[in-house]
């Protein structure tokens, strides 16, 4: 069987596209106005710094990337879920989509682009509610190249955000109003359109590579330890209500059975991904995403690549049908793991002060000789070499004390900040000092929700 596999440059593209939240559902004008909005920074002179990146970024990619043949990765159905049978579309669907009759198989496909559409009509309502497609095409991949950016955009605007936060920080999903086909506006957060689009396309050809490479990027935000990043919030979760004051709702009637629908379409999608993908070819495109791991030196970019081997790793190849713990060709895919593993607080903490905004410094205060020294030793002992300045910003110790009578002081605290050099970036953290009543055992804690992020230093 001829291995084949989608280029992986095509998630630095995925990451680095930036497109802005808008509430308009139809696809063209999201995309003209992502593209107004980039073009009128660029005439203020105000475009940000990770625009500019993604631009020029963008621009290698797409002229690297290809697919390089169509692949063959599945050797048996999957009982239960009928991806090979032929569909053919409806009247009202050829009427409604241009692509419904095309019959081009792409690069990377099994299947033609008209039975791909025609998979999408006959998928479970219970588990893609956004039906009839062709009347909610925002949440499907339609082969159209404009339309795919945006959803690009939304999953790496959400990326981005969600890789700035510090440690124990949550990303507040952002919400976005469609109109259903009877006329009702309401909301749906910013996630689901690329969800429901790369799984759907998935589900509809589960052998082709490029469709398991778009899957995987959804297979990223519903694996438990990048799960845990972002939530949803909302005035009252049990019935769908986004914001009480405005009366803005769910398009499902409550959080729960929005979330429940996620949850479905994620087990039908991994029922494939463990049964018609072989192990062959996990483990081909695994080994390609380590080589990339590996080779790139671009924060934000490593810390998609990790949380995709993780996802993968967790969630299909140790799952799959035909998982061997005692093939050498395994155990050498589970080594490549091992040897990223324990490198997940870096990578989160790269990509944070890669993408974080750049703060000012704070404004310092004097304190005496003593205690300047100790706390700086202790600084450059935690940071080796990375270390440059300690900021003291207060000069007064803060009793801490327990809680009941006789409210004996537990220790004393005093809040500093930490100037480092890293990767010829200057960046700053927020820690605790604390010392005992006595004045012995000093400590340094970061910061509750604290991290390291790009300082204007000078």
């Amino acid at each position: 069987m001829k291995k084949t596999i989608v280029l992986l440059l095509s998630v630095a593209f995925m990451m680095l596209s930036s497109v802005s939240v808008n509430a308009q559902i139809d696809l063209n004008k999201l995309g003209k106005k992502a593209k107004e909005k980039v073009e009128n920074k660029k005439e203020q002179g105000k475009i940000e710094k990770e625009e500019v990146e993604s631009e020029n970024v963008q621009g290698k990619i797409e002229k690297e990337e290809e697919i390089v043949a169509k692949p063959d990765i599945a050797e048996q159905d999957n009982k239960g879920v009928e991806y090979k049978k032929e569909n053919k579309p409806s009247a009202e669907a050829l009427a409604a989509d241009p692509k419904a009759s095309d019959k081009t198989v792409e690069s990377g496909y099994t299947k033609s682009i008209s039975e791909i559409h025609a998979a999408y009509e006959q998928l479970d309502p219970e588990l893609f509610p956004y039906q009839p497609y062709y009347k909610y095409k925002e949440f499907y991949y339609l082969h159209d190249e404009e339309a795919e950016k945006v959803h690009t955009g939304q999953y790496a605007e959400i990326l981005m955000g969600i890789a700035k936060l510090p440690a124990g920080a949550f990303y507040y999903m952002p919400y976005t109003a469609i109109k259903t086909p009877s006329g009702d506006e309401v909301l749906v957060t910013y996630d689901e359109f690329f969800r429901n689009a790369w799984t759907a396309l998935f589900i509809a050809d589960p052998q082709s590579s490029w469709a398991f490479h778009k899957y995987v990027g959804v297979l990223m935000f519903e694996n438990r330890s990048f799960e845990i990043k972002y939530t949803y919030k909302m005035s009252d979760a049990q019935k769908g209500i986004v914001n009480a004051e405005t009366g803005a709702l769910l398009f499902a009637p409550s959080e729960a059975a929005y979330t429940d629908v996620q949850d479905s379409r994620k087990q039908l999608a991994l029922s494939l991904a463990r049964t018609v993908v072989t192990m062959d070819y996990l483990r081909y495109y695994l080994n390609g995403q380590f080589e990339q791991y590996k080779s790139e030196t671009n924060p934000l970019l490593k810390y998609i690549l990790y949380y995709k081997i993780d996802a993968i790793m967790g969630n299909v190849f140790t799952k799959h049908k035909d998982y061997n713990s005692s093939d050498v060709a395994n155990r050498k895919i589970e080594a490549s793991y091992s040897a990223i593993e324990d490198q997940r607080f870096d990578i989160d903490e790269n990509a944070r002060a890669h993408s974080a905004p750049t703060v000012e410094m704070p404004k310092g205060v004097q304190i005496d000789g003593a205690t300047s020294q100790k706390v700086n030793s202790l600084a450059k002992e935690r940071l080796g070499d990375e270390y440059v300045k300690t900021i003291f910003l207060d000069n007064k110790w803060s009793e801490f004390q327990e809680n009941e009578y006789p409210y004996r002081v537990m220790h004393l605290g005093l809040p500093v900040a930490i100037v480092v050099k890293r990767n010829n970036k200057y960046l700053i953290n927020y820690y605790d000092i604390t010392k005992s009543p006595n004045g012995g055992n000093w400590n340094m804690m970061v910061k509750m929700g604290s991290g390291f992020q790009p300082v204007n230093y000078k």
